[in-house]
């Protein structure tokens, strides 16, 4: 029998990588959305052709107890187990705010959607995995969560994200002689489309930005049974990157000294060739990344790992 994985705010971002990995590992999966139903419903359909699993999609809010309680019990009349939880959802003010600035409604939606749902979803899908002897918990943290470290003008999202690792590293005490692990990973700073993107079929030399895909093979592997030992940890899959430090670090700006357009032929130091510039990541405080690109390797290098064609 298929295990069954229930993805929470499967519709978009990071849990759209996740699901399309679980799915490739032959998992039966709940998609869970808040709003985007028609986007949920197509990732769906495409992982039911292509990989030929059964899927379950339902609406569930996770500031919502309620809505928690009959997303767990829809999964349970439709596949009659949960052996996977992936706990994705993670609410965020975009705007940046002083603790004194939050409205108890924004604060609220933090603590409920980052931290209180995760209680609520625990504690009804842990007596279910019990009876098999299995079961894995994978929950979603930011850079130096370990530390429990300040936020500036994240107060409310960084203070419910600590209480998740606690919580996640709990479970994994309490539920280990019940063969369920639980553990949290911590992205880097993955934006827009790369949030949803695949591995690299050909992994680039040198240094490239992780993608959703990344985070992903890491949860492929911490839900398989030899991953019974891995539990109760915080792992991070920021490429050594300071994330934190990205944000209100107090320090000049760095400027590379040479900026190259997209299309730009530069000579590659540590390839010794030329190859064509196809994209930029500017990034606060740090040199900018540029993607180049031959007819057979593609990586990211820094301005000082190239040389402008004269």
């Amino acid at each position: 029998m298929r295990k069954v994985a229930l993805i929470t705010a499967s519709a978009s971002g990071l849990a759209v990588a996740f699901s399309r990995q679980l799915a490739q590992d032959g998992f039966n999966l709940v998609l869970n959305y808040r709003k985007n139903k028609s986007g949920c419903e197509q990732l769906a359909q495409t992982l039911e052709h292509h990989y030929a699993i059964d899927t379950l999609v339902h609406q569930a809010d996770m500031t919502q107890k309620q809505d928690i309680e009959q997303l767990v019990d829809a999964t349970k009349e439709h596949f009659g187990r949960i052996d996977i939880l992936i706990h994705s959802a993670g609410p965020f003010i975009f705007q940046r705010k002083r603790l004194t600035e939050y409205a108890d409604h924004e604060w609220g939606e933090m603590i409920d959607g980052n931290l209180t749902s995760a209680f609520y979803l625990f504690r009804k899908i842990i007596p279910l995995m019990r009876p098999h002897g299995f079961g894995r918990i994978v929950t979603i943290g930011f850079d130096r969560i370990e530390q429990a470290p300040g936020w500036g003008y994240r107060s409310a999202y960084a203070a419910a994200k600590v209480g998740l690792a606690s919580l996640t590293k709990t479970v994994a005490i309490e539920e280990r002689e019940n063969g369920i692990t639980a553990n949290m990973i911590c992205p880097g700073d993955i934006r827009g489309a790369k949030k949803e993107a695949p591995m690299p079929l050909l992994q680039m030399e040198g240094y490239r930005t992780p993608v959703g895909g990344d985070l992903a093979a890491m949860i492929s592997f911490l839900v398989k049974p030899e991953a019974r030992f891995v539990t109760g940890n915080i792992l991070s899959l920021t490429n050594g990157e300071d994330v934190l430090g990205h944000y209100d670090s107090g320090k000049k700006e760095v400027f590379d000294p040479i900026a190259f357009e997209i299309g730009t032929m530069v000579y590659v130091l540590p390839w010794n060739k030329v190859a064509t510039v196809t994209d930029r990541l500017d990034r606060v405080n740090r040199r900018s990344l540029y993607t180049v690109q031959t007819a057979d390797q593609e990586a990211q290098f820094t301005v000082d790992q190239l040389e402008e064609l004269t």
